[in-house]
């Protein structure tokens, strides 16, 4: 784990990418967090957080008693995560997203605002619609 990802960022995408292989399948079961955490030597804390975002994501699914297992939509909703984290690293974005956005940026160019200030309103715009 020597990237300057965080620990956290590796182990989700660890898994994302074992259910994407198909070297883990819906229904499998996944390691306790204290277990995962020892055999990688992070705290237990960065695999809960890990664990945590896959379960928002409906990879994972964690049932007190029961263990963590994969997801039955695992599949797709990995693919999905896989795709997002590309394009948060600079890969291309979805084709359909940028020719719906390419015309307010333009506007926003026309009138003066540079890349930096159109990058802080779209981050504004998206928590103004998740809240």
């Amino acid at each position: 784990m020597s990237t300057p990802t965080p620990p956290y960022e590796q182990v989700r995408r660890e898994v994302v990418e074992q259910i994407r292989s198909g070297e883990l399948a819906p229904g499998d079961k996944l390691p306790a967090i204290r277990v995962y955490a020892a055999d990688l030597g992070l705290a237990p804390g960065t695999v809960a957080r890990a664990y945590k975002l896959l379960e928002e994501a409906e990879i994972i699914v964690t049932r007190r008693g029961a263990g963590t297992t994969v997801a039955p939509g695992a599949v797709a909703a990995s693919e999905r995560s896989a795709a997002t984290t590309e394009r948060e690293a600079g890969a291309t974005a979805d084709p359909t997203l940028v020719a719906l956005l390419a015309g307010p940026v333009g506007e926003a160019r026309t009138r003066g605002h540079g890349e930096v200030e159109i990058m802080a309103a779209v981050r504004q715009a998206l928590a103004d619609a998740g809240a």
